[in-house]
């Protein structure tokens, strides 16, 4: 018995690797908490992306905003052209963020799947049976069988850990210097200031809409000044939250699974080659 274990160590060993990675598969706890993960992130991701156009929208607004200086008509709200600009391309950013974080849903709905473990279960079996049964010139199916397993394994768990990796990355590392809800909470604050300023504007246009009100304001410069400021005091600092939030979802979202499964592929090549 000691002497079968000394010269088959490593074949227990991946016995032993292959039944607890078998039970880890069909315990589905860990694909629970990673669909729990990926849903709260994608949910996370609808809000900021729903801030961002909520943000475009009122500056649209104030952009078509028409003041009338004398001989010249000005569209105060023009502005605010480079913020708008910054928020259609945050816009654009968030939602290769949601697809990034969708197409991990999806992934992760195909690895958990029934049928795939059913495959799996299959695979794991065979890979134990052929550790210790060999057949006449098995070897170049016996490699590409193991390989297959391996590679099975792979997707069994990879796409799962993502969400962990993430969940963890973003708590411990990243959150403390860029707080999501707080970035998004700043970027609502803009949109309602904005919002509050479009509304005064109108207002103060349909109350001064008389002949000599018109007259007036034509030449009251100290009214278009005060709303330039107005606007640049209102978008002051979303720049900074709109970049903060930028750099945590392309991290999140988009680099950190790429470098996380490119690490674990490097990984598994040297263990199949």
């Amino acid at each position: 018995m000691k002497t079968f274990i000394l010269n088959n160590i490593n074949k227990l060993f991946l016995v032993i690797f292959s039944l607890i990675a078998l039970f880890l598969a069909t315990s589905f706890s860990i694909d629970e908490n990673s669909k729990k993960l990926i849903d709260e992130a994608f949910k996370q991701a609808i809000i900021v992306f729903g801030s961002a156009k909520a943000l475009n929208g009122v500056i649209s607004l104030a952009q078509g905003t028409e003041l009338d200086l004398p001989f010249v008509t000005l569209a105060i709200g023009q502005i605010l052209d480079p913020i708008n600009d910054l928020v259609e391309q945050f816009s654009l950013i968030m939602l290769a963020s949601l697809v990034s974080l969708g197409i991990q849903k999806i992934l992760l709905n195909f690895v958990t799947n029934d049928i795939f473990n059913y495959i799996l279960f299959a695979f794991i079996i065979v890979f134990n049976i052929w550790l210790f049964k060999r057949f006449s010139n098995d070897e170049r199916l016996r490699t590409i069988f193991f390989k297959t397993t391996f590679v099975l394994l792979f997707l069994r768990f990879s796409i799962p850990m993502i969400g962990y990796v993430n969940n963890i990355t973003y708590n411990y590392f990243v959150k403390p210097q860029y707080n999501i809800e707080t970035l998004n909470e700043n970027m609502l604050r803009v949109t309602d200031n904005v919002s509050k300023i479009n509304r005064e504007t109108i207002k103060q246009k349909e109350e001064d809409s008389s002949f000599f009100g018109k007259i007036t304001e034509k030449f009251d410069v100290n009214f278009y000044e005060k709303k330039v400021d107005e606007y640049k005091n209102a978008v002051d600092n979303s720049s900074e939250y709109m970049i903060d939030l930028i750099i945590v979802f392309i991290f999140q979202t988009i680099l950190l699974p790429i470098v996380f499964l490119y690490i674990l592929y490097v990984l598994l090549r040297k263990i199949v080659l």
